[in-house]
C-alpha cells in the first residue's frame, strides 16, 4: 500500500499538490512530508467503480483505513449472516440465540462506553492495534466454541476490540475538511465495506456447507489479522493535556436536547430493525428449507443494495442533508420485510436482502445527522449514548465518531 495519498480540492476528482487535514505540524512545514504529494492515479480497482473515480481523496491516515475497514468486513461477513445458525448448531434454541445475540450487543455497548476516554489517554495507533488484536482472539474462541454457553468468553474478548471505534472515526475527522468529511465517512463506513461484504458472505457460506459452519471463523481470524496489520500504519495526530480537557462528560449529553432526540430515533429505529432481521437467516433455514451456502450468497446481496445506495447518496445533491438519505433508506426496511413475509422463492429473497442494504447505510447516516446537532465538545461522548440502542443488535457495522479538536464545524461527518 502506498504511504502517501493527495487529496483533490473537490475530493473525488484528480489530486492537485494539496495537503492533507490532519497531518502533524512538521509535514504542514516539509513540502516533500507525506502530507504533500504530487497528483497520480490512484484507487486501483475502486477507482474504476462508478462514482468513486480513479483518486479515492483519502490522505494516508484515511486511505489506510479505508483498507484496514475493508478487510474487517471480510472478516464480519465470513460469519455475519450466518452467525444466528452457528449458535443454534452448538444447542441453542430460538430464544437462547436471541438471548446470546443480545448479550453481545450489551457487552459491545460496555466496552465503547470508556471509548472516548480511552482515545484522550492511550496513543491512538497503539490502542488500536491492541483493541483489535483482541478482536482476533475473540473470534478464535467463538469458533472453539463447542456449546453455546462457550461463546460467552468468546464474545467478552471480541466486543473488547470495539473500544476502539471512537479513536479510528476520531482520526478520519481529523483528517478531513468540512468538505470531504461527508465522503471519508461514507467511503470509509459504507462503499468499501459493503465491496468487502459482496464477497465474504457467499465464500463463507461456500465454506460451511463444504467444510463447516466452524470454518467461517478460522477464515474471519486471518482477514482480521490482516486490518491488525494495516492499522499498524496509521500515523494519527497524538493530541496533549490542554486539547484532551476539551471534551464533556456523558451528563452534558443527556443535557442538549437535540442529541438526546436523534439518539432516541436511532433507538428507535435499530429496536425494529434489528428486531426483524436477527434471525432472518434460521427462518429461511427452518421455515422455507434455504440451504447454508444460498443463505450466505444472500448476505453478499445485501452488499450490492448498500453499495449502490451509498453512491446514490454521494452523487445525489438531494440526499446531500444525510436526514434525506435516512428517509430513503429506511423506507428500504418495510418493503424488505413484506418480501421476506410474503416470499416462497430464492429470487424473492434475494430482492429481499437487497433492500436490506439500507439497514447498513443508516448507521453511517444517523452519526452524520449527530455530527450536524452536536457541538464539538460534546462529539466524544454522543457515539456512546447512541450506541445504547444497538444493545441487542447483531454484529454490527463499526461505530463512527467525529470527535476533533479542531474548531466545530457545521457540516456533517
Amino acid at each position: 500500500m502506498p504511504a502517501t495519498h493527495g487529496r483533490s480540492d473537490r475530493g473525488w476528482g484528480k489530486g492537485s499538490r494539496v495537503q492533507s487535514p490532519g497531518v502533524e505540524a512538521g509535514e504542514r512545514d516539509d513540502p516533500s512530508s507525506a502530507g504533500v504529494v504530487e497528483p497520480r492515479r490512484r484507487g486501483g480497482l475502486l477507482g474504476h467503480i462508478p462514482g468513486i473515480g480513479s483518486d479515492l481523496g483519502l490522505g494516508h491516515n484515511n486511505l489506510v483505513i479505508f483498507w484496514a475497514m475493508l478487510f474487517n468486513e471480510v472478516s464480519f461477513g465470513f460469519y455475519q449472516t450466518l452467525t444466528p445458525i452457528y449458535i443454534e448448531s452448538l444447542g441453542a434454541s430460538p430464544g437462547i440465540v436471541g438471548m446470546v445475540i443480545g448479550i453481545g450487543g450489551l457487552t459491545r455497548l460496555v466496552f465503547l462506553a470508556p471509548g472516548g476516554w480511552a482515545a484522550d489517554r492511550v496513543p491512538i495507533r497503539k490502542l488500536i492495534v491492541t483493541g483489535r488484536s483482541l478482536s482476533v482472539i475473540g473470534i478464535l474462541l467463538y469458533g472453539l466454541a463447542q456449546t453455546w454457553w462457550m461463546l460467552f468468553p468468546a464474545i467478552l474478548v471480541m466486543s473488547a476490540g470495539n473500544i476502539v471505534w471512537p479513536s479510528v472515526s476520531k482520526v478520519i475527522a481529523d483528517s478531513t475538511d468540512s468538505r470531504s468529511r461527508t465522503r471519508a465517512f461514507t467511503l470509509i463506513y459504507t462503499v468499501g465495506p459493503s465491496i468487502a461484504l459482496l464477497l465474504s458472505p457467499s465464500i463463507g457460506g461456500v465454506m460451511a456447507d463444504t467444510i463447516s459452519l466452524r470454518s467461517i471463523f478460522f477464515a474471519a481470524a486471518a482477514a482480521q489479522i490482516v486490518s491488525v496489520l494495516l492499522f499498524s500504519r496509521l500515523r494519527p495526530v497524538e493530541h496533549r493535556g490542554e486539547e484532551q480537557v476539551a471534551s464533556a462528560g456523558y451528563r452534558a449529553v443527556l443535557r442538549y436536547k437535540p442529541v438526546v432526540v436523534i439518539c432516541g430515533l436511532f433507538l428507535a429505529l435499530l429496536l425494529v430493525l434489528t428486531t426483524g432481521y436477527t434471525l432472518v437467516p434460521n427462518y429461511l433455514e427452518d421455515e422455507h428449507n434455504i440451504g447454508i451456502g444460498t443463505i450466505g450468497q444472500l448476505g453478499s446481496i445485501f452488499a450490492v443494495g448498500s453499495i449502490l445506495l451509498g453512491v446514490l447518496i454521494a452523487k445525489v445533491k438531494r440526499f446531500a442533508p444525510p436526514l434525506n438519505a435516512l428517509l430513503l433508506t429506511t423506507s428500504m426496511a418495510p418493503l424488505a420485510f413484506l418480501l421476506l413475509l410474503g416470499g416462497g422463492s430464492t429470487w424473492v429473497f434475494a430482492l429481499a436482502f437487497l433492500c436490506r442494504g439500507g439497514y447498513f447505510v443508516s448507521w453511517g447516516l444517523i452519526y452524520a445527522i449527530l455530527g450536524e446537532v452536536a457541538p464539538e465538545r460534546l462529539r466524544s461522548r454522543w457515539p456512546r449514548c447512541s450506541a445504547a440502542s444497538a444493545s441487542g443488535s447483531p454484529p454490527s457495522p463499526p461505530v463512527p465518531s467525529t470527535r476533533s479538536t479542531r474548531p466545530c464545524r457545521s457540516s456533517s461527518p
